[in-house]
């Protein structure tokens, strides 16, 4: 495909990003003109870990997995990528080997950033360069937060963290919210460096504390603030926690309105 095919299909998904939807149209087109659709199934890798990228990856649906493998083969997932977030950004940017390998988790579909032509723009754009840096800064933020919560929480208090950053407040009480796991409780559990027996176990003694409501994936939270005293957790969680799922719902029904997307090989 050309560039001009390859532009007509990633624009509309690049302008309705997070993150990207603030950029100058012309910068948008030049990314978009060696950006590519990718396709894949469940349980798909992505790339392996020490693979050398030459782009990043922006999810418009489905779920990634990113995680490391031991050398006796146990998994530890690091993070559970959502619609509308993107992945790889620092190994692509700086050009290292990655540490991480990345999975499907579902059928997903995926917007491959070329890297030559995003360096071009963050020449040219200095809004691109701020982009790119904001995005990195938010994946360390996460993942800084997360090796806190491993150090320093206990079980049910990671768990309560956890379901907190998910949440969604109720329209009407927004003392109220739903956390919808975004994954099996294997790999929830596994990001949360918890057996899937403890995770299960640390949800049943929320509830018995009347402090959630456990539906299958989906998790009620009838009070914030109690989950919140109870995890020691701050309020900025569920600003973190709006934006993602904004953010999600975004890329989501933009994919439902698009085309069926091809799969293509990198141009």
């Amino acid at each position: 495909m050309n560039c001009q095919d390859l532009e007509r299909a990633s624009l509309p998904l690049l302008e309705t990003a997070p993150g990207f939807r603030a950029l100058p149209r012309e910068a948008l087109r030049l990314v978009a003109g060696g950006s590519y659709l990718r396709s894949v199934l469940r349980n798909q890798v992505i790339y392996e870990k020490g693979e050398a990228l030459k782009g990043f990856f922006l999810l418009i649906s489905g779920r990634i997995k990113l995680a490391v493998l031991s050398r006796e083969g146990a998994e530890r997932v690091l993070d559970i990528v959502l619609p509308g977030q993107t992945f790889a950004e620092s190994a692509a940017v700086l050009g290292r080997p990655y540490p991480l390998y990345a999975q499907a988790l579902t059928d997903s579909q995926l917007l491959h950033v070329d890297l030559i032509r995003l360096r071009r723009a963050m020449e040219l754009w200095p809004e691109v360069a701020f982009m790119m840096l904001t995005l990195i800064a938010e994946r360390t933020q996460r993942l800084t937060e997360d090796l806190e919560a491993c150090c320093l929480h206990s079980a049910i208090q990671r768990v309560a963290s956890f379901l907190l950053r998910e949440a969604e407040s109720d329209q009407v009480d927004s003392d109220q919210a739903t956390s919808t796991l975004p994954a099996a409780k294997a790999v929830v559990a596994s990001s949360l460096n918890l057996s899937p027996e403890t995770f299960s176990r640390e949800l049943h003694g929320l509830a018995r504390r009347g402090l959630i409501q456990v539906q299958r994936r989906f998790i009620h939270i009838p009070s914030m603030a109690r989950l919140q005293a109870f995890a020691r957790v701050d309020a900025p969680w569920r600003e973190t926690a709006r934006a993602s799922h904004q953010g999600q719902r975004l890329m989501e029904s933009n994919a439902h309105a698009q085309p069926a997307p091809f799969t293509t090989a990198a141009p």
